[in-house]
């Protein structure tokens, strides 16, 4: 389930995981590689709705690219 906080939404590192198709270690890689933005908020990495929709939107694009 997701946190709003401060009318931005934002999803654990499993969430994550599971709206991208890969394991919470990889999104915890992409965090580390600068891929994502997580942000420590308390105990839990939460990761902001428009960095995840960021993420695909390029992963989109390179896909369509290499495509062509």
């Amino acid at each position: 389930m997701s946190r709003e906080i401060l009318g931005t939404k934002f999803f654990t590192v499993q969430e994550t995981a599971e709206i991208l198709r890969v394991t919470p270690q990889t999104v915890r890689n992409y965090i580390r590689e600068g891929k994502l933005a997580g942000k420590r908020i308390g105990r839990p990495i939460l990761i902001p709705e428009k960095d995840i929709e960021g993420y695909l939107n390029a992963s989109t694009s390179i896909n369509t690219t290499l495509q062509k």
